[in-house]
């Protein structure tokens, strides 16, 4: 049983990941540990701490450029809430559904969230065999067409931390750190990425970048189905998901 001061030590804990994390949410900007240890009262290194909890979860990311922090959009999806993204999402969806009609694959849209990705929004096709995806789940940055795009076309620093970081594939095992510098620096080259059987058994994915009118990359947008379903890819479907691209960024 736990004595009351254990249990007074655990509810201080809770407490102050509750005010970290409501901090994070009503705030407009990114907010610096010093700023959040001013607005929670939570001592800085306790908040940093804390927030490195957090982060790892996915409830909290950290700017790679500022070291500061905002809430994570993980955290808005538990609730069904995609808050920080609603926009992008909003101008993908009919896209996407056109796009899923012309080809007849599961179309995916995910983002680079912290060092890993997440899917924020999917569109299936009204068949019984396919791939399912859903909003909320984690995408690997170093296999797969989905995660290799985000991971080749997010911001440079970013991606290079994540680049000098062990990193592990899907089966547990390390990735091949030379080898997958070489593909990063192939599909920035050809502008997009093809795997089958990388991020999940019998899946074939084809994937892009999304970027805004500005031409700032975005997010991802991709096509799934089961492995071998593909055929003439590059000339059926490629140009079709460069299509549905092309009208979501314009909307943006």
């Amino acid at each position: 049983m736990m004595d009351s001061t254990g249990q007074q030590s655990k509810n201080g804990a809770v407490g102050k990941v509750i005010r970290l994390m409501e901090a994070l949410v009503r705030s407009e900007r990114v907010m610096s540990v010093r700023d959040l240890a001013a607005v929670t009262g939570v001592p800085r290194s306790t908040a940093h701490r804390f927030l490195t909890a957090l982060e790892s979860y996915g409830w909290a990311v950290q700017d790679a450029e500022s070291g500061a922090y905002r809430a994570g959009l993980r955290f808005f999806l538990l609730n069904h809430r995609p808050v920080l993204f609603e926009a992008l999402v909003s101008c993908a969806r009919e896209p996407m559904r056109r796009l899923v009609e012309r080809t007849g694959k599961t179309a995916i849209l995910s983002v680079i969230e912290g060092a890993g990705g997440l899917c924020v929004h999917t569109e299936e096709p009204e068949i019984a065999v396919k791939f399912v995806a859903r909003e909320g789940m984690s995408v690997p940055l170093c296999a797969g067409a989905t995660g290799l795009v985000l991971l080749a076309f997010c911001e440079a620093s970013l991606r290079e931390r994540i680049l000098a970081s062990p990193l592990k594939m899907p089966d547990g095992s390390a990735a091949d750190a030379p080898r997958l510098r070489e593909r990063v620096a192939e599909i920035r080259r050809l502008g997009y990425a093809h795997s089958r059987e990388e991020w999940m058994a019998s899946a074939e994915d084809l994937s892009v970048p999304l970027y805004d009118r500005r031409g700032h990359f975005v997010a991802q947008l991709g096509i799934a189905g089961v492995a071998g379903t593909f055929g003439n890819w590059e000339a059926d479907l490629l140009p079709a998901l460069k299509d549905a691209a092309a009208q979501i960024a314009s909307l943006m």
